[in-house]
């Protein structure tokens, strides 16, 4: 679509309806209409053909999902978000089967309204593509994880080793490990690996990229991870673009369960198409302010891309004993929940100079668990428990930290 959506919002409640119209116009959205529920709604659904319809689920609940149904049945390939204070599954379920692609609980933020009305359309438009016999055959695809931070120094490379080696360790499942790093390419260096073949050999026209090619190029380390590694020097990236990391992903991730995609400290072409192939976005800060004003700085980045938010794990890795920010600070410096925290421990070094992640060389070292406990968070494999008895361990560092406690899914059994 070359011009704005067009939105229609019904709501009962004129406040509410003028807060979601508030949003969307905010937002550049084109507000075709506003009505409440019944008549009014269908009458204005049918006269202004909207390409998304936003509608408020409240009590009487019947009247809504009855509205819901009229529309969807007027106009089939309009979209319909729901939103509401009611947050049990039972409601969200039924607006599910009223016609309504996507709930949104009340009170609605924008970062949340505009994600949602963007998927919803991508969502139609596939439907319509498949309909019309003109989409792709789907192939099977392995989950793409890119480790990204604002700054160097922060320790993405050494996340990126440990989380690929436990995900091959603990679960069973193959990962491939990428070093997108142009300045410094250092996942070789920290798994000690040979480096007679990089990514810098498939600067070829994009299409004439194999998997064999692929293959001659990956190195197989003896924790199970596959290594395309960077180039040893900076200046034989000139020739690899954007387009070439596209198609390396995408094949890769037709032959593994996981690639990991590690990333400079710096922002590029090749950083942006590494972000946008992300299933998840592992975004690495430390606790020193300028890594936190980065970090505000590339959230920023990421939400005027109108890139889905619910992809971002923010990670603090702790990579020094003080810090001169106070814990309560960070959340409300960054705005939003910590998904994981590394805590500082002196083993990352000591594995370091072996050659070897931490994971692998001190198993037992608080780092060690962190990272395989994270490995599990982001796999969404549950860690089996070793002993019936034994209590869920939580991540400690985290609830001191940050002085709360930590999120429900951050709750792991270590063995």
């Amino acid at each position: 679509m070359t011009r704005n959506p067009g939105v229609a919002v019904i709501d009962q409640d004129s406040a509410s309806r003028a807060e979601i119209q508030k949003l969307l116009a905010l937002s550049g959205f084109a507000v075709l209409g506003e009505a409440g529920y019944g008549i009014e709604a269908v009458s204005l659904a049918k006269e202004t053909g909207p390409d998304v319809v936003v509608i408020s689920i409240e009590e009487p609940v019947v009247r809504a999902l009855q509205t819901v149904e009229a529309i969807a049945d007027l106009l089939p390939q309009s979209p319909i978000i729901g939103y509401s204070t009611l947050r049990d599954p039972g409601a969200m379920r039924k607006a599910m089967q009223a016609g309504v692609k996507d709930y949104l609980v009340s009170p609605v933020k924008e970062e949340d309204l505009i994600n949602s009305i963007h998927a919803v359309l991508a969502q139609e438009e596939r439907r319509r593509a498949r309909m019309a016999g003109e989409a792709d055959e789907p192939v099977a695809a392995g989950t793409v994880i890119t480790v990204f931070g604002a700054k160097g120094g922060i320790g993405k490379t050494t996340i990126a080793t440990n989380v690929a080696t436990a995900l091959v360790q603990k679960t069973n499942q193959s990962v491939v490990l990428v070093d997108l790093d142009t300045r410094f390419g250092d996942v070789a260096i920290l798994m000690d690996v040979p480096v007679e073949r990089s990514i810098a050999d498939l600067a070829v026209p994009e299409q004439e990229i194999t998997r064999e090619m692929l293959q001659e190029c990956l190195y197989l380390h003896n924790t199970g991870v596959a290594i395309l590694p960077a180039p040893i020097r900076p200046t034989d990236w000139r020739n690899v673009h954007a387009g070439h990391i596209e198609r390396v992903v995408g094949l890769l991730a037709q032959t593994y369960d996981y690639v990991i995609l590690d990333t400079p400290g710096t922002f590029n072409d090749i950083v942006a198409r590494a972000l946008e192939l992300a299933a998840m976005v592992v975004l690495v800060a430390t606790v020193d302010m300028a890594s936190l004003k980065d970090t505000l700085l590339a959230l920023d980045m990421l939400r005027s891309w109108n890139f889905p938010q619910e992809k971002v794990k923010l990670v603090i890795n702790a990579t020094n004993e003080a810090s001169n920010v106070q814990p309560q600070e960070v959340k409300r410096m960054l705005g939003r929940e910590v998904f994981w925290s590394i805590p500082y421990d002196r083993s990352i070094s000591t594995a370091t100079q072996l050659g070897m992640p931490v994971v692998v060389a001190k198993p037992q070292s608080r780092a060690a668990e962190s990272l395989v406990e994270m490995a599990y968070a982001l796999s969404g494999v549950r860690q089996e428990r070793a002993q019936k008895s034994k209590e869920p361990q939580k991540n400690g560092f985290l609830s001191r930290f940050l002085g709360t406690t930590a999120d429900e899914k951050t709750e792991v059994t270590v063995e």
